[in-house]
């Protein structure tokens, strides 16, 4: 049996950070991990490739950890992605029915027409979510197959993005020595380990403060409804730390990390931060209220572009279940209370929800920081299951020495084989004669 055949191999190439990670689902249907990498990222820039080699050594520094760690060879990754130029569109389409029945190649129709006409020049779809159907009127049918109408009509959300950001993407694994089986857009997957089936019914918001960006993912009715990107993360809250307070960038990160408040309402006005002189910069003393402000102006920045995607939906006043929160922003003391004062919905921390098999290293993936890379896995683990586990992502060592030592196939055996052998040495021959008689005639 090959143990390796149910791996599935995951990286999150984020702005600051470069995730990575295997994992399988057990026979009892938890996920379990096997291992898990972490290295900082180069040449990412707003969760965009911007650098190739950069990036590629980010990439193999993070998946060749993986490898010694399991002492097995990862071939194939499941990855995600980022950018600003991630569209969402509602498309909608009608069919007439033939024999008054709604088919699944009428409702497969639907989709390839809503696939074709939902792009613009440069775009590509990764996502096509059903929102809706209407037979003959009836509204909110969920799967119409099978059902008696003469006409059938859906409704769907497209999630695209610039085809350019794969293309980089693969570019960067493949120069790293992997092979990208499959991309995902990121606010596609983030809810997936960390909202409830529940919440999702009720109406909930994701938000995913990372470090170049932050993701924005509703579900309403168990439906995605929206999943974007803002192009602004933690990465533009400590520059304007730098800038405002005159500061250089690595102590502007230890100020936002160490002595941050996203709101400013919280901080006394009697405590200061010391920042030591080095290489030139003056000592200097800047306190915690006057940090807090410039943090909480970027956050509510950040928030009011979030709110802007949100009332485009027109679902806002009607989520139940609030807002959770993850990425490595969501750390800032005081973010809940001043997201939820500029929503005016109620706000969580995330943490995953997905049954998970216990590990030594539990505490570095159960954390609000991993919804994108989980997301990532576990969508990668459908995906192949659908798929009947197509082999070769991840494999043995032994496996690849075999693999390597394997003697090529000759194409053809026999006697055909022979006589074709045969007539194919004479043919040369006559060729080799005629080529020197060419030659003697000049």
């Amino acid at each position: 049996m090959n143990l390796t055949k149910e791996l599935v191999a995951a990286i999150d190439i984020g702005t600051s950070r470069c995730r990575a990670v295997v994992g399988r689902f057990t026979a009892e249907g938890r996920l379990e991990i096997l291992a898990f990498a972490d290295s900082p990222t180069q040449g990412v820039r707003n969760g965009v490739v911007v650098n190739i080699d950069e990036s590629a050594t980010s990439i193999r520094v993070a998946v060749s950890t993986l490898e010694r760690e399991l002492n097995l060879k990862v071939k194939k990754v499941y990855a995600g992605i980022s950018g600003q130029r991630i569209c969402n569109r509602q498309v909608s389409g009608y069919r007439m029915t033939e024999n008054m029945e709604v088919s699944q190649t009428i409702i497969n129709s639907l989709f390839d027409e809503a696939q074709r006409y939902s792009t613009d020049a440069g775009e590509r779809v990764y996502h096509l979510i059903p929102q809706e159907y209407n037979v003959d009127g009836e509204r909110g049918i969920r799967n119409p197959v099978g059902m008696a109408g003469r006409r059938v009509e859906a409704s769907f959300t497209v999630v695209s993005a610039a085809d350019t950001y794969e293309q980089n993407l693969k570019r960067s694994i493949e120069k790293a020595g992997y092979e990208l089986v499959t991309a995902f857009i990121n606010p596609f997957v983030q809810g997936t380990g960390f909202l409830s089936k529940d919440e999702k019914e009720a109406g909930v918001i994701l938000l995913d403060f990372g470090a170049g960006t932050t993701g924005v993912s509703l579900y309403y009715e168990n439906k995605l409804r929206l999943a974007s990107e803002l192009p602004f993360g933690g990465n533009v809250i400590s520059n304007d730390i730098r800038e405002g307070c005159n500061i250089i960038p690595r102590h502007a990160e230890m100020l936002k990390v160490q002595c941050g408040f996203a709101f400013s309402e919280l901080v006394p006005d009697n405590k200061f931060a010391q920042i030591p002189e080095v290489e030139g910069w003056q000592a200097r003393e800047i306190s915690f209220r006057n940090l807090s402000g410039i943090i909480q102006a970027r956050l509510e920045e950040i928030i009011e572009g979030v709110n802007y995607q949100l009332e485009s939906t027109g679902l806002l006043n009607k989520l139940g279940a609030g807002i959770v929160m993850t990425g490595g922003g969501s750390k800032m003391r005081g973010i809940d209370k001043l997201v939820s004062y500029m929503t005016g919905l109620d706000v969580r921390f995330g943490k995953p929800v997905v049954p998970m098999k216990e590990q030594l290293f539990m505490d570095r993936i159960m954390n609000a920081e991993s919804a994108n890379l989980l997301g990532l896995l576990i969508n990668g683990l459908y995906l192949s299951r659908n798929q009947k586990y197509p082999g070769g992502m991840v494999v043995s060592e032994v496996q690849e020495e075999v693999k390597k030592k394997q003697p090529v196939k000759a194409e053809g055996t026999g006697l055909k084989s022979m006589v074709s052998d045969l007539f194919g040495k004479a043919k040369d021959g006559l060729n080799g004669l005629l080529a020197d008689d060419d030659s003697s005639l000049n």
